[in-house]
Parts: structure tokens; sequence; C-alpha cells
């Protein structure tokens, strides 16, 4: 959750039932439209035989109809079609709710059925179709499914980028740490030769000094001569001073970017424990059987994201039937020490748990072939 806006999350959480919402009440209209000239194509398609007699009106439009609707895929998905045909008068038609009162008056004559078919198509007829797509049907789900989709992908994708960016941050951090480590050392070894130049020249200083006193019991007129070399060795010794200055205000520039890259680096440690606890919990919730160590989820935030995908298969096994994980190999069992085995996942992977007497597992460390030796060393510790 740390690599991904909360904004976009909330948008994603919104968008797909506001936008399934949208998209239903324009199927809807769409779909009503539709089956309204279909079914105006097809309710008088049996109209020889009703002007014929053989057939009631009513019984013709309830056959073509509810043939066309029986055999409509979409209808069968959750698409529902509601028809209403009736005369002028208000008459309904179909659906069929007088039936038998029609049958019992007009009795089985022809005639009388063809002249009063005839009669109801002439005064007219009124056609009313509603489409609606049931809230639960397939057809539904479909189009909910499609949005959740396409947004949750779009959120994977963004997550994705984020922790590359995260991960290329944390690789140029720790250049730049060994970059500021390399030149403190190196500036630190400046300033040592420069300290052994300054002593140099103090003794040189005061040598020369000691020799001046004598030579100026000796010849006065080498006093001069004598003087301006102690100037000179003076500028000398001013110019090595403050040359030390500058080393040692650079040597402290560099120790605070040092104390910021350490600030910056406990962040960065701070997080993976949160995300070491935030798996401890979930664990907790997920896997009964399975007790996970904080030094095996310490191990799961430094792997990649398809390592620890392996590793979690690897606990959910545990946590179901231990007997079906595969072993490599055991490693401590020797008189007065646990049995601890040793589980290979995503071929880099290294997962050491033991059992106890109630067959519960304890997750003692996970990491890889890179870490093997420190874990190894502390599941030696906890198997004692």
């Amino acid at each position: 959750m740390k690599h991904l806006p909360f904004k976009m999350i909330i948008l994603c959480i919104l968008l797909p039932p506001l936008l399934y919402m949208a998209t239903v009440s324009a199927l809807e209209r769409y779909f009503t439209g539709h089956y309204e000239k279909a079914v105006s194509n097809i309710y008088l398609s049996e109209m020889n035989a009703v002007l014929a007699g053989s057939v009631h009106l009513s019984d013709a439009i309830n056959d073509s109809v509810s043939s066309y609707i029986d055999n409509n895929r979409l209808i069968r998905m959750g698409v529902k079609v509601d028809v209403t045909v009736a005369t002028k008068r208000g008459t309904i038609l179909y659906p069929p709710v007088f039936q038998n009162e029609i049958d019992e008056s007009m009795g089985a004559d022809p005639t009388k059925i063809a002249q009063q078919n005839f009669q109801m198509l002439d005064k007219g007829l009124s056609l009313e179709v509603e489409a609606t797509i049931e809230p639960l049907s397939i057809f539904s789900g479909v189009v909910l499914m499609i949005y959740i989709l396409l947004f949750g992908s779009g959120l994977y994708l963004n997550y994705r980028m984020a922790a590359a960016r995260i991960r290329r941050e944390d690789r140029e951090k720790a250049d730049e740490l060994e970059r500021l480590h390399n030149l403190e050392t190196e500036y630190a070894r400046q300033v040592d030769k420069l300290d052994a130049e300054r002593r140099n020249l103090m003794n040189e200083y005061t040598e020369l000094k000691q020799s001046l006193d004598a030579q100026r019991r000796e010849a006065e007129q080498n006093e001069e001569d004598m003087f301006e070399e102690i100037e000179d060795l003076e500028n000398r010794l001013s110019q090595n001073l403050s040359e030390q200055q500058q080393q040692q205000d650079e040597i402290l520039r560099l120790q605070q970017q040092l104390q910021d890259l350490e600030k910056l680096r406990e962040n960065v440690d701070r997080q993976k424990e949160k995300e070491a606890e935030r798996l401890g919990k979930r664990f907790k919730a997920l896997y009964k059987q399975v007790e996970m160590y904080d030094r095996a989820l310490r191990g799961m935030t430094e792997l990649t994201e398809d390592m620890a995908l392996k590793a979690e298969e690897v606990i959910h096994q545990l946590n179901n039937d231990s007997a079906i994980v595969t072993v490599k190999r055991k490693v401590f069992n020797k008189k007065g020490k646990a049995t601890v085995f040793e589980v290979v996942f995503a071929y880099n992977g290294r997962l050491y748990f033991s059992k106890n007497e109630a067959n519960h597992i304890h997750v003692l460390a996970v990491g890889t072939k890179n870490t093997q030796n420190r874990d190894l060393a502390y599941v030696d510790r906890m198997a004692s």
C-alpha cells in the first residue's frame, strides 16, 4: 500500500460501480429500442392464420413473442424484456390475461374468430417494450467484472512501476553512501598526511629559529637573511594550517551527509519493520497452524515480489499439510537439538522450519542462498 497513492485507490474502488450503473442504464435504453424494433417485426408473423380464423390474435401474438423471447441468448443471460400488446380500447392481448374469457365467448367458429381478429387489427394495436438488466444476472456480472479487471490491472501496473522506482532510488542511495564513505576515507588520509607535514614544518621552524639565535650572536650581518627565511617558513606554516582547516571543514560536511544518509537508512528500516509487523498479523490470521518468527518475517520483506509469493505458497502448504512440502535436508538432528528442515523455493530461496509434538509448524527463518550462512547460524542458536 505504501507504493500506491490514496486517491488512486479511492478512484479504483468508486469508479467501477459508478461506471457499471451508468453502463447498465445506457444498455437498458439501447436494448429497449432494439427489442421494440425486433418485437414489432415478429409479433404479427402469423398474419395468414389470424385472418383465416384458425387461431386467435392473442394466441398468435403470444406464440410469436414467447418463441422470440425463449430463443434470445441475451434474455437468457439476464436481460429482462417486458412486452405489452393491447388494442386501442385497452384490451391486453399479451401477456394473455383474459384468454379463457375470449375462448369461451368465441367458441371454435373460424369465421367469428377471423371477424374478431380483423376488427382488432383494423382498430390498431399498441406495442410497449421495456428492457431491464437483472442486478444478479450473468450479463450484469460480466459488465461489472470487466470494469473491476480494467481498474485492477491499472492499479497493479501502477504498483509495479512505483515499486521499481523505489528499488532504483534505494540502489542510488546505497551507491551514494558508498561514494561518500570512500571520500571520507580519502580525506582522512590526506588530513593525516597534512598533519605530519605540519609537525615536520614546526620542527624545522624550531630548528631554524634556534639556528637564527646562534647566528645572531655570531654575526649581526646575517640577521636580515635569517628573518626573511623565518618569514618564509611562517608563510608556509600559515598556508599549511589554512589547507588543513579546509580539509577539516570538508570532513565535517561529509560527516553531516553521512548522518543524513544514516537517518534515511533508519527510516527505510522502520518501514521494513512495519511491513514485517503487517505480514505477521496477516499470516497469523490466515495460517493458524504456522507460527512465524521475527527473523522469518524480516526475511520475507527482503525478498522480491515473486520470491515472496513462492515463500507464502510453501507456508500455505505447511499450514494445510506439511507432508506435501518437499524437504531438501534436515539441518540439525543432533542429540539435544530440535530437528530443523530446510525447504528450497524459487531456486534461490531458503525456508527453515521445525515442528513440535502437536505438529504445529514454527517457521524460524526465510532468506536466500546469499543469507544462508547467517540464517543457519541463527537456526543453530534457536534449535539449541
